[in-house]
């Protein structure tokens, strides 16, 4: 039915401005979606950069002579997990280096071990676990490990330093050479252990950075006790620093190495400081 024609022009001008007011309608619907769906991506957004990162994953592979590793094991890897966020896995003995993936579930490996005899197989995974880009920590004897092993040189390489002898146990004086390395910029420039085993340097890689240094109390010689390195696609970080208690309990030597290991997965600051997220394990 038709308007009558009165009515008309106004019924034109009415339906003009109900299809004026519905299209203002679809395009106001249309912004308030896009609004929230850009709210809910920056909220995502903002959720995943503010996210923990999980901690670290550890294996600390340790054993053999020569050292007490039932006290040291345990006493490392907890005073470790209060400094930094990682846990660890503890393995006695070398069995799990059977496994050519025996690093796989792990972020970095921790070798504090000290035996003579490896076979052939297990030695070859461990080097080829660190030049294929898994992050190691060598800490005392574990430079001087494996030495009746044919692949001993190879090792010796993966380690950055050749060392065979050291001096007797007792005191002595440690000098920081680089105060800009965030692993010991907050080292002390001389630092001096009650007692502990100083390895004898024998060659350094060039391609080690030397960071401490001590002088034999013995024959007045040179020794370095701590450097980073890089073996293949592998951050090594290593100490020969710690045969007993007598420096693991010490803070300083704690701190070292909690910094070597974040260095090694690139998880320590410039300033020293571990990296967003990587200060402390949260709580379990």
């Amino acid at each position: 039915m038709k308007c009558p024609a009165i009515f008309r022009n106004n019924c034109a001008r009415t339906l003009g401005c109900n299809c004026l007011a519905a299209h203002w309608h679809r395009v106001l619907l249309v912004l308030i979606g896009l609004l929230l769906s850009w709210s809910g991506a920056t909220g995502a957004e903002l959720s995943a950069a503010t996210a923990q990162p999980p901690p670290l994953k550890v294996l600390f592979l340790t054993g053999g002579g020569y050292h007490d590793y039932q006290k040291l094991a345990p006493h490392l890897t907890t005073q470790l997990h209060e400094r930094i966020a990682a846990n660890f896995t503890v393995e006695f003995g070398l069995k799990i280096l059977g496994n050519p993936k025996f690093a796989d579930p792990y972020d970095a490996v921790i070798y504090d071990v000290c035996d003579d005899e490896i076979p052939d197989a297990y030695l070859e995974n461990a080097l080829q676990s660190v030049r294929g880009g898994k992050p190691a920590v060598m800490v005392h004897c574990a430079v001087h490990a494996f030495r009746r092993s044919p692949k001993i040189s190879e090792w010796e390489t993966c380690c950055g330093m050749r060392s065979k002898v050291h001096d007797p146990f007792g005191p002595f004086t440690v000098r920081r050479l680089d105060s800009k390395s965030p692993v010991t910029k907050q080292f002390p420039e001389e630092w001096k252990t009650a007692g502990d085993e100083l390895y004898q340097t024998i060659s350094i890689d060039s391609k080690s950075h030397e960071l401490l240094r001590a002088k034999s109390p013995r024959d007045g010689r040179d020794h370095v006790v701590c450097w980073t390195y890089q073996f293949g696609q592998g951050r090594v970080f290593a100490t020969t620093l710690g045969h007993d208690m007598t420096t693991a309990a010490t803070p300083e030597y704690l701190r070292l190495v909690a910094n070597g290991l974040l260095w090694s997965c690139g998880h320590l600051a410039p300033d020293g400081q571990p990296a967003p997220g990587y200060s402390s394990s949260p709580a379990k």
